[in-house]
């Protein structure tokens, strides 16, 4: 696709991270946010829905590309570091193109400052300055040098670093307007001034630093985003007006003030952009999600590592002013994945096909053609992206370093950093199984949590999460098994968090408070959770399975015995309550039972669209049905069953028109609707007459059902869109074709490398027959997999320490598993021999060889074990083609070792200098190896 012209205006997008229009609106009303306020006088606002889980960088991600989770591949808050250990989440693992790529394709400059995750910068047509520039990582008295990688171009580091701001230059009248009686606070016993200190000082860097790239350098987009409300809330939410009832008084009076500051500071900073950018510019501001702010505030968490995304709202801020926007009015049914089409719109580009996000049309004042194509990712050009070299699947890695660790063929890293780095894949895995959950892809979803259920059987949250998806794919009995494995399973780890809390208790009985450490203190928390059993929870579980069983009196029993949980948890409770009464055709409690719920939450989507139906059900009452089911959409536009009971309400008033219309978008945003395509082919054949079109529609109703029956079966979707990669090679490519070369020098390492069971073993040992010397000792002995031995030395398998073992591989050859050559130091030449075989065959005898040792290995499918691996051995490609002067490589097709053994021999003999003894080499090849020659399954 050719450049584009340059726009006619340009795209400012301004990320405030949890921005919650229940804070802004008092707020703007009272005159205290100015600037929003004239932005929203000038534009269009409204609500933005957000996606599950509700975990920033997977949401921000979805935000920059219009993809989901499953889609981009950003899944959590850190990722495991291929260097061993955990580091925080980069960009890396994202698998497809954002904004800023599209754009810099079309010719267009884009700066970016802060996105999260941005980090490693990408080398984009304009700057990039990471989410990690802000981050204060020493003492004042201490150097705060700039993280490689930080900024690009590297030309601009040194002016942008002077930017940054250290929560210690801050003076006691910049942190009044948000701690007026900062005062009155201990600092050395009190820590929260320092954690407003540190967001406050975080904040006005990445703010010091947009401000300067957007007069310093061209641009035709900017994205700036701020993580600094979010951090707030998480900090000081708990203290904000209304006081709660377990909150301090002396703490409320100290801290009521900070939520409004971080408001008023955000709002002060987009004056400041606002002015900067000037009218000609499309200002977009937009939040993640929200953060309740009132009576639905949580009083406690879950005891889980994502466990305050629980006070998190789920409806965030839409801004949008500018050229072509229209004026003062109300947008209805965003989400956040609509930004990126929308931006794309505003530019005249057309749409990803792959995106699942829509161009919000009816902010414009002239409604736009929408063009699309198939996608961006499949469109060549300089993007502005990572070279894939360096790119990477965090979870796909961990799993597949795990199967090299338990297969033996490269040692495990320090015992913390891998416990660590495994609590990091587990997250991430947990957060892909939830948003493909959230995706509709619960085949995928179970296959995920039904392995982290079984690794991590004391944490219920699988459990649960399994539950829920049985429930849905209405496997009843799975579902009620999984009940009873929770409740017998919470029993027995409460009974044992118990008996370790009262150890704890008495050992702290001799402790001094303050000798007691922050970690001693976490712990001794979460045992208290986990040794608390919360029946009411449990109560809601059997109602739901009761309720999916048609066992509608008990389910109500039930949920009536769980009608103690947290407030904000209530509306779920009464949403059930309420399809329980629906069931049973008890119409005036199920109203008040919805009407129960907007008294707590008056945006709530799903209590409107409760209302709807009880409404459709009682003669009379279509038009309060029609006005409650809009309503519903207008929240969370994204809903096929509404958009179809929506239909169903205009067809009764007699807009047959505009019910085909609404039967189209069900059937559109979900086509497995049989329902609807009966009532469309129905009003196809009465309206317009069109019985070709009518007998279409009922073929559709068919394969939908169809459609569904699959799904209740328990096919799996095709998640990853990729060409199966089981069937073929790992291979490096033209870098191994044939060569001939001198003899070595006696300096030269002689490498055999390739995939674990690829023939590695077999090549050392004709290599040794032909008069090389093997690096070898012995440690891991010959067995039923390798019965002439590994010929593998101990050294060479260990990450993160390759010069060490190099001088005693000089003149030898050595065997080093493909993933480790990267490592290699350039200060030595090498001659790799590179194995390639079959990856069905290479991972069904991985497995085999994993069931005898009694071991899981990596806990991945077969087809993406096999992309893991393609992946990592393109990475390796790319690095081994940057030193052509150290690296000489050829590659050896397993089966043509074995079966073509003149022209193999021969050709080894070449590539290491023609002095090797080519009829020993063949007589050391097993005839016996054939047998491994095995049949994907």
């Amino acid at each position: 696709m050719a450049p584009s012209t340059t726009p006619k205006n340009r795209v400012l997008l301004i990320g405030w991270d949890a921005a919650d229009w229940k804070v802004i609106t008092p707020l703007m009303e009272a005159g205290k946010m100015p600037h929003l306020a004239k932005l929203v006088e000038q534009g269009v606002s409204g609500n933005l829905s957000t996606l599950y889980p509700v975990l920033s960088p997977m949401l921000w991600t979805s935000i920059a590309t219009g993809k989901r989770a499953w889609r981009h591949g950003i899944h959590g808050f850190t990722e495991p570091d291929p260097a061993g250990g955990v580091r925080p989440v980069t960009n890396l693992g994202r698998k497809t193109k954002a904004i800023w790529n599209i754009l810099n394709q079309q010719g267009m400059k884009s700066n970016v400052v802060g996105w999260w995750p941005s980090h490693p910068a990408e080398p984009i047509n304009g700057v990039m300055v990471s989410n990690q520039f802000q981050q204060a990582v020493a003492t004042p008295d201490k150097p705060w040098p700039l993280k490689p990688g930080t900024i690009h171009p590297p030309r601009l580091a040194e002016a942008i670093k002077e930017f940054r701001v250290h929560p210690s230059e801050l003076t006691a009248e910049e942190i009044y307007p948000f701690v007026p009686l900062a005062d009155k606070v201990d600092h050395e016993k009190d820590k929260r001034l320092g954690m407003v200190a540190k967001t406050l000082a975080e904040c006005a860097s990445i703010h010091a630093a947009a401000t300067a790239v957007m007069q310093l350098e061209e641009w035709d987009f900017m994205a700036v985003y701020h993580d600094a409300i979010d951090h707030f809330c998480h900090g000081f939410m708990k203290y904000h007006p209304p006081r709660l009832p377990w909150i301090p008084e002396e703490d409320f009076e100290l801290f009521k003030d900070v939520v409004n500051g971080a408001y008023q500071f955000h709002d002060l900073m987009l004056g400041a952009m606002m002015e900067l950018a000037g009218p000609e510019t499309t200002i977009i501001i937009c939040s993640d999600h929200g953060f309740h702010p009132d009576h639905l505030r949580p009083r406690e968490l879950p005891n889980e590592p994502a466990g305050p995304a629980e006070e998190h709202r789920h409806y965030g801020i839409f801004v949008a002013a500018g050229p072509g926007i229209k004026k003062d009015e109300l947008v209805f049914g965003a989400s956040l994945l609509d930004i990126t089409p929308t931006i794309l719109q505003t530019y005249g580009l057309p749409i990803g096909e792959d995106m699942d996000g829509k161009p919000l049309t009816t902010i414009f004042e002239t409604p736009p053609d929408i063009e699309y194509v198939e996608s961006w990712d499949r469109i060549e050009g300089d993007d502005g992206s990572h070279p894939e070299g360096i790119k990477l699947d965090p979870i796909d890695n961990q799993e597949t370093l795990q199967q090299l660790v338990d297969l033996g063929y490269i040692d495990d890293v320090d015992t913390n950093q891998s416990k660590a780095a495994e609590s990091a894949a587990k997250e991430l895995k947990y957060n892909l199984a939830r948003d493909l959950i959230s995706s509709g892809k619960l085949p995928e979803a179970i296959e995920m949590l039904e392995q982290l259920w079984e690794s991590y059987q004391d944490e219920s949250r699988f459990g649960i999460q399994l539950f829920d998806c049985y429930l849905t794919m209405h496997a009843l009995e799975k579902a009620r098994t999984m009940l009873e494995t929770i409740k017998a399973r919470k029993k027995d780890y409460a009974e044992k968090a118990g008996k370790k809390l009262a150890e704890l208790k008495e050992q702290y009985k001799e402790k001094e408070p303050d000798e007691i450490s922050d970690q001693e203190r976490r712990q001794f928390h979460h045992l208290q959770k986990q040794a608390h059993t919360n029946n009411h929870t449990l109560a809601f579980f059997d109602g739901r399975l009761l309720l999916a069983e048609h066992r509608y009196q008990e389910a109500l029993d039930a949920f009536k015995q769980a009608n103690h949980v947290q407030l904000h948890n209530r509306p779920s409770l009464l949403q059930k309550m309420g399809e329980c009464y629906i069931a049973l055709k008890q119409w005036r409690e199920a109203e008040q039972n919805y009407q129960q719920i907007l008294e707590i939450d008056p945006i709530n989507a799903s209590a409107h669209f409760g209302l709807a139906q009880v409404y459709l059900n009682q003669p009379g009452r279509e038009a309060d049905a029609l006005e409650a089911i809009k309503t519903s959409l207008g929240l969370y536009f994204h809903n096929p069953q509404a958009h179809y009971v929506c239909g169903v309400a205009l067809q009764r008033q007699g807009f047959q028109l505009e019910a085909i219309k609404a039967f189209e978008t069900a059937v559109a945003q979900n086509s497995t609707l049989p329902h609807a395509y009966r009532r469309l082919a129905r009003l196809y054949r009465v309206v317009y007459g069109d019985r070709i079109k009518a007998k279409e529609t009922i073929k559709k109703a068919l394969a939908a059902r169809r459609k569904i029956q699959d799904f209740y079966a328990g096919k799996l979707s095709d998640v990853t869109d990729a060409t199966s990669a089981i069937h073929q090679s790992a291979s490096l490519g033209e870098l191994g074709q044939a060569k001939v070369l001198g003899a070595p020098s006696d300096k030269e390492i002689i490498i055999v490398s390739g995939l674990p069971r690829s023939g590695t073993s077999m090549m050392m040992q004709m290599l040794e027959a032909g008069g090389i010397t093997p690096l070898t000792d012995e440690v891991r002995g010959a067995d039923e997999d390798n019965t002439k031995g590994y010929y593998e030395y101990e050294p060479a398998k260990a990450r993160n320490d390759s010069e060490a073992w190099l001088p005693d591989a000089e003149g030898k050859a050595v065997k080093l598993v493909a993933q480790l050559l990267p490592e290699l130091t350039a200060s030595h030449h090498y001659r790799i021999i590179f194995m390639e075989r079959p990856l069905a065959e290479v991972i069904n005898s991985q497995t085999k060889m994993l069931e005898r040792l009694g071991k899981q290995g990596g806990q991945l499918s077969k087809e993406r074990l096999a992309n893991a691996y393609i992946s990592q051995i393109e990475k390796v490609k790319k690095i081994l083609a940057r030193y052509p002067e150290q690296v000489s490589i050829l590659s050896v097709n397993y089966h043509d070792a074995l079966e073509k053994h003149e022209e193999t021999t021969a050709q080894i003999n070449r590539f290491l200098g023609g002095q090797l003894n080519e009829q020993a080499m063949r007589e050391a090849i097993d005839p016996s190896m054939r047998k491994q020659f095995i049949t994907p399954q």
